[in-house]
Protein backbone atom coordinates (compact mmCIF):
# COMPACT_ATOMS: atom_id res chain seq x y z
CA UNK A 1 0.00 0.00 0.00
CA UNK A 2 2.90 2.33 0.35
CA UNK A 3 3.92 1.65 -2.75
CA UNK A 4 1.36 2.41 -4.81
CA UNK A 5 0.88 5.45 -2.63
CA UNK A 6 3.77 6.48 -3.21
CA UNK A 7 3.52 6.06 -7.14
CA UNK A 8 -0.24 7.81 -6.89
CA UNK A 9 1.93 10.58 -5.57
CA UNK A 10 4.64 10.67 -7.72
CA UNK A 11 2.41 10.75 -11.11
CA UNK A 12 0.56 13.75 -9.75
CA UNK A 13 3.64 15.40 -8.99
CA UNK A 14 4.90 14.84 -12.50
CA UNK A 15 1.12 15.93 -14.42
CA UNK A 16 1.50 19.26 -12.38
CA UNK A 17 5.19 19.45 -13.48
CA UNK A 18 3.79 18.79 -17.03
CA UNK A 19 0.87 21.19 -16.56
CA UNK A 20 3.46 23.98 -15.40
CA UNK A 21 5.70 23.72 -18.56
CA UNK A 22 2.60 24.12 -20.59
CA UNK A 23 1.47 26.78 -18.67
CA UNK A 24 5.23 28.81 -19.38
CA UNK A 25 3.57 28.58 -23.23
CA UNK A 26 6.65 28.60 -24.87
CA UNK A 27 8.17 31.68 -23.25
CA UNK A 28 11.73 30.27 -22.67
CA UNK A 29 13.94 27.42 -24.61
CA UNK A 30 13.34 23.67 -23.96
CA UNK A 31 17.00 23.88 -22.98
CA UNK A 32 16.50 26.22 -20.69
CA UNK A 33 13.38 24.70 -19.13
CA UNK A 34 15.19 21.60 -18.55
CA UNK A 35 17.86 23.15 -17.34
CA UNK A 36 15.65 24.37 -14.33
CA UNK A 37 14.26 20.54 -14.62
CA UNK A 38 17.56 19.23 -13.44
CA UNK A 39 19.35 21.64 -10.98
CA UNK A 40 17.11 22.21 -8.57
CA UNK A 41 15.83 18.40 -8.42
CA UNK A 42 19.51 18.00 -6.91
CA UNK A 43 18.18 19.59 -4.12
CA UNK A 44 15.70 16.84 -3.06
CA UNK A 45 18.14 13.97 -4.07
CA UNK A 46 21.03 15.07 -1.75
CA UNK A 47 17.95 14.27 1.39
CA UNK A 48 17.27 10.95 -0.11
CA UNK A 49 20.86 9.94 -0.45
CA UNK A 50 21.20 9.13 3.34
CA UNK A 51 18.60 6.96 3.05
CA UNK A 52 20.35 5.17 0.41
CA UNK A 53 23.61 4.68 2.13
CA UNK A 54 25.56 8.44 1.82
CA UNK A 55 27.98 9.10 -1.48
CA UNK A 56 28.45 5.50 -1.46
CA UNK A 57 25.41 4.88 -2.97
CA UNK A 58 26.43 6.27 -6.35
CA UNK A 59 29.18 3.51 -6.60
CA UNK A 60 28.80 2.12 -10.08
CA UNK A 61 29.25 -0.73 -12.17
CA UNK A 62 27.57 -0.09 -15.10
CA UNK A 63 29.39 3.83 -16.30
CA UNK A 64 28.06 2.93 -19.98
CA UNK A 65 24.43 2.38 -18.87
CA UNK A 66 24.10 5.65 -17.17
CA UNK A 67 24.76 7.35 -20.21
CA UNK A 68 22.65 5.37 -22.31
CA UNK A 69 20.06 6.66 -19.58
CA UNK A 70 21.49 9.94 -19.74
CA UNK A 71 20.87 10.56 -23.35
CA UNK A 72 17.69 8.83 -23.97
CA UNK A 73 16.19 10.84 -21.28
CA UNK A 74 17.73 13.87 -22.28
CA UNK A 75 16.43 13.48 -25.91
CA UNK A 76 13.09 12.32 -24.50
CA UNK A 77 12.58 15.73 -22.56
CA UNK A 78 13.80 17.44 -25.31
CA UNK A 79 11.41 16.50 -28.19
CA UNK A 80 8.43 15.75 -25.11
CA UNK A 81 8.90 19.24 -23.39
CA UNK A 82 8.38 20.85 -26.82
CA UNK A 83 5.57 18.74 -27.89
CA UNK A 84 3.78 19.38 -24.63
CA UNK A 85 3.92 22.86 -25.11
CA UNK A 86 2.45 22.63 -28.29
CA UNK A 87 -0.30 20.32 -28.05
CA UNK A 88 -3.39 19.57 -25.73
CA UNK A 89 -2.23 17.65 -22.39
CA UNK A 90 -4.35 14.56 -22.62
CA UNK A 91 -3.40 13.85 -25.91
CA UNK A 92 0.19 14.27 -25.05
CA UNK A 93 -0.07 11.80 -21.87
CA UNK A 94 -2.10 9.37 -23.87
CA UNK A 95 0.90 9.24 -26.77
CA UNK A 96 3.57 9.04 -23.74
CA UNK A 97 1.92 5.91 -22.41
CA UNK A 98 3.08 4.13 -25.37
CA UNK A 99 6.35 3.97 -23.49
CA UNK A 100 5.63 0.68 -22.25
CA UNK A 101 5.50 -0.53 -25.58
CA UNK A 102 8.48 0.68 -27.14
CA UNK A 103 10.02 -0.62 -23.99
CA UNK A 104 9.32 -4.15 -24.19
CA UNK A 105 10.42 -3.85 -27.90
CA UNK A 106 13.78 -3.07 -27.85
CA UNK A 107 14.15 -5.17 -25.12
CA UNK A 108 14.88 -7.95 -27.51
CA UNK A 109 17.15 -6.46 -29.22
CA UNK A 110 19.14 -4.65 -26.22
CA UNK A 111 18.38 -7.38 -23.55
CA UNK A 112 18.13 -10.48 -25.52
CA UNK A 113 14.98 -11.11 -24.01
CA UNK A 114 12.52 -13.13 -25.56
CA UNK A 115 8.94 -11.77 -26.28
CA UNK A 116 6.05 -14.18 -26.63
CA UNK A 117 3.35 -14.05 -29.35
CA UNK A 118 0.64 -12.61 -26.90
CA UNK A 119 2.91 -9.82 -25.63
CA UNK A 120 3.60 -8.76 -29.17
CA UNK A 121 0.15 -9.37 -29.89
CA UNK A 122 -0.28 -6.33 -27.03
CA UNK A 123 2.29 -4.49 -28.23
CA UNK A 124 0.45 -3.96 -32.04
CA UNK A 125 -2.63 -3.31 -30.17
CA UNK A 126 -1.29 -0.51 -28.40
CA UNK A 127 0.48 0.84 -31.50
CA UNK A 128 -3.40 0.94 -33.08
CA UNK A 129 -4.24 2.90 -30.13
CA UNK A 130 -1.59 5.16 -30.58
CA UNK A 131 -2.60 5.30 -34.07
CA UNK A 132 -6.25 6.53 -33.14
CA UNK A 133 -4.62 8.81 -30.73
CA UNK A 134 -2.70 10.55 -33.15
CA UNK A 135 -5.74 11.68 -34.83
CA UNK A 136 -5.01 10.13 -38.71
CA UNK A 137 -8.76 8.12 -39.09
CA UNK A 138 -10.56 11.58 -38.21
CA UNK A 139 -8.36 13.73 -40.21
CA UNK A 140 -6.62 15.60 -37.68
CA UNK A 141 -3.02 14.17 -37.56
CA UNK A 142 -1.03 16.87 -35.80
CA UNK A 143 2.41 16.79 -36.63
CA UNK A 144 3.76 18.01 -33.54
CA UNK A 145 2.45 14.61 -31.59
CA UNK A 146 5.33 12.94 -33.69
CA UNK A 147 7.65 14.60 -31.22
CA UNK A 148 5.74 12.98 -28.43
CA UNK A 149 5.71 9.60 -29.96
CA UNK A 150 9.60 10.79 -30.27
CA UNK A 151 9.94 11.30 -26.09
CA UNK A 152 8.13 8.30 -25.86
CA UNK A 153 10.27 5.81 -27.59
CA UNK A 154 13.44 7.86 -25.61
CA UNK A 155 11.42 7.03 -22.52
CA UNK A 156 11.02 3.34 -23.95
CA UNK A 157 15.05 3.33 -24.25
CA UNK A 158 15.42 5.20 -20.66
CA UNK A 159 13.33 1.88 -19.32
CA UNK A 160 15.47 -0.53 -21.08
CA UNK A 161 19.00 1.38 -19.50
CA UNK A 162 17.20 1.51 -15.96
CA UNK A 163 16.58 -2.22 -15.62
CA UNK A 164 20.17 -2.76 -16.77
CA UNK A 165 21.41 -0.51 -13.99
CA UNK A 166 19.10 -2.25 -11.56
CA UNK A 167 20.72 -5.65 -11.44
CA UNK A 168 23.91 -3.63 -10.10
CA UNK A 169 23.67 -0.02 -8.81
CA UNK A 170 21.49 1.63 -6.47
CA UNK A 171 18.47 3.67 -7.36
CA UNK A 172 20.18 7.28 -6.41
CA UNK A 173 22.75 6.65 -8.53
CA UNK A 174 21.03 6.18 -11.60
CA UNK A 175 19.13 9.43 -10.32
CA UNK A 176 21.52 11.20 -9.82
CA UNK A 177 23.77 10.48 -12.98
CA UNK A 178 21.14 11.10 -15.14
CA UNK A 179 20.09 14.39 -13.50
CA UNK A 180 23.53 16.02 -12.96
CA UNK A 181 24.36 14.51 -17.21
CA UNK A 182 21.33 16.43 -18.78
CA UNK A 183 21.93 19.26 -16.14
CA UNK A 184 25.23 19.61 -17.72
CA UNK A 185 24.15 19.07 -21.32
CA UNK A 186 20.97 21.49 -21.22
CA UNK A 187 23.41 24.42 -19.51
CA UNK A 188 26.16 23.48 -22.69
CA UNK A 189 23.57 23.74 -25.06
CA UNK A 190 21.37 26.80 -23.62
CA UNK A 191 25.04 29.00 -23.45
CA UNK A 192 26.85 28.03 -26.80
CA UNK A 193 24.31 29.48 -28.93
CA UNK A 194 23.58 32.48 -26.32
CA UNK A 195 19.88 30.97 -26.24
CA UNK A 196 19.32 32.40 -22.27
CA UNK A 197 16.14 34.30 -21.40
CA UNK A 198 16.05 36.22 -18.31
CA UNK A 199 12.91 34.96 -16.47
CA UNK A 200 10.42 37.05 -14.68
CA UNK A 201 9.90 36.43 -10.94
CA UNK A 202 6.25 35.06 -11.44
CA UNK A 203 8.35 32.42 -14.10
CA UNK A 204 11.10 32.05 -12.47
CA UNK A 205 8.63 30.57 -9.41
CA UNK A 206 7.39 28.51 -11.80
CA UNK A 207 10.69 27.16 -13.12
CA UNK A 208 12.20 26.43 -9.67
CA UNK A 209 8.68 24.50 -8.76
CA UNK A 210 9.31 22.43 -11.78
CA UNK A 211 12.80 21.35 -10.78
CA UNK A 212 11.71 20.45 -7.03
CA UNK A 213 8.99 18.78 -8.09
CA UNK A 214 10.64 16.49 -10.81
CA UNK A 215 13.03 16.18 -8.30
CA UNK A 216 10.36 14.69 -5.51
CA UNK A 217 8.15 12.93 -8.08
CA UNK A 218 11.35 10.61 -9.05
CA UNK A 219 12.29 9.66 -5.65
CA UNK A 220 8.78 9.11 -4.77
CA UNK A 221 8.92 6.99 -7.79
CA UNK A 222 11.93 5.49 -7.41
CA UNK A 223 10.63 4.25 -3.76
CA UNK A 224 7.55 2.98 -5.11
CA UNK A 225 8.95 0.34 -7.13
CA UNK A 226 11.38 -0.36 -3.88
CA UNK A 227 8.11 -1.04 -1.92
CA UNK A 228 6.13 -2.75 -3.89
CA UNK A 229 6.68 -5.32 -7.03
CA UNK A 230 6.56 -3.20 -11.12
CA UNK A 231 3.32 -5.23 -11.61
CA UNK A 232 1.36 -3.88 -8.49
CA UNK A 233 2.95 0.15 -9.15
CA UNK A 234 3.07 0.21 -12.67
CA UNK A 235 -0.99 0.29 -13.55
CA UNK A 236 -1.04 3.43 -11.75
CA UNK A 237 0.42 5.29 -14.23
CA UNK A 238 -2.85 5.89 -15.82
CA UNK A 239 -3.64 7.93 -13.06
CA UNK A 240 -2.08 10.70 -15.29
CA UNK A 241 -4.74 10.34 -17.75
CA UNK A 242 -7.28 12.09 -14.95
CA UNK A 243 -4.65 14.68 -13.92
CA UNK A 244 -4.02 15.51 -17.83
CA UNK A 245 -8.27 16.14 -18.45
CA UNK A 246 -8.56 17.64 -15.61
CA UNK A 247 -6.02 20.56 -15.89
CA UNK A 248 -6.78 20.52 -20.18
CA UNK A 249 -10.11 21.46 -18.85
CA UNK A 250 -10.11 23.36 -16.04
CA UNK A 251 -6.58 24.97 -16.60
CA UNK A 252 -6.85 25.61 -20.08
CA UNK A 253 -9.90 24.83 -21.59
CA UNK A 254 -9.19 21.99 -23.80
CA UNK A 255 -11.58 18.59 -24.29
CA UNK A 256 -9.82 15.93 -25.54
CA UNK A 257 -11.50 13.93 -28.89
CA UNK A 258 -13.09 10.47 -29.19
CA UNK A 259 -9.93 9.75 -31.06
CA UNK A 260 -7.77 10.60 -27.45
CA UNK A 261 -10.45 8.03 -25.77
CA UNK A 262 -10.35 5.20 -27.74
CA UNK A 263 -6.78 5.34 -28.41
CA UNK A 264 -5.77 5.60 -24.35
CA UNK A 265 -7.77 2.70 -23.73
CA UNK A 266 -6.36 0.46 -26.10
CA UNK A 267 -2.98 1.85 -24.94
CA UNK A 268 -3.50 1.64 -21.19
CA UNK A 269 -4.84 -1.85 -22.14
CA UNK A 270 -2.42 -2.85 -23.95
CA UNK A 271 0.27 -1.81 -21.35
CA UNK A 272 -1.46 -3.39 -18.59
CA UNK A 273 -1.57 -6.75 -20.42
CA UNK A 274 2.04 -6.32 -21.14
CA UNK A 275 2.57 -5.70 -16.74
CA UNK A 276 -0.12 -8.93 -16.20
CA UNK A 277 2.37 -11.60 -18.86
CA UNK A 278 5.60 -10.05 -16.86
CA UNK A 279 4.32 -10.98 -13.54
CA UNK A 280 3.17 -14.29 -14.51
CA UNK A 281 6.86 -14.60 -15.90
CA UNK A 282 8.23 -13.68 -12.91
CA UNK A 283 6.36 -15.99 -11.13
CA UNK A 284 7.31 -19.05 -12.97
CA UNK A 285 10.82 -17.84 -13.24
CA UNK A 286 10.52 -17.84 -9.38
CA UNK A 287 9.20 -21.45 -9.22
CA UNK A 288 11.89 -22.62 -11.58
CA UNK A 289 14.67 -20.87 -9.20
CA UNK A 290 12.90 -22.25 -6.61
CA UNK A 291 12.64 -25.93 -7.72
CA UNK A 292 16.31 -26.16 -8.32
CA UNK A 293 17.58 -25.21 -5.31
Amino acid sequence: MRGILLQIVAVAGFSVMGMLIKLLDGRYPTSEVILFRCWPALIPLLFYLPMQGGWSALKTRRPGWHVVRTVSGLVSMFVGFYALTLMPMADYVAISFTAPLFGTLLSIPLLGERVGVWRLGAVAVGFVGAVFTLGPLSGSLDPVALFAVGSALGYGVAMISMRKLGATDKSAATVFYFTLGSGVVSLIVLIAPGQWVTPTVDDLVILMTIGLLGGVAQIFMTEAFRLAPPSVVAPFDYTAMIWAMGFGFFVFGTVPGWNVFVGAGLIAASGLYIIHRERVRGIKRGKIKGSSL
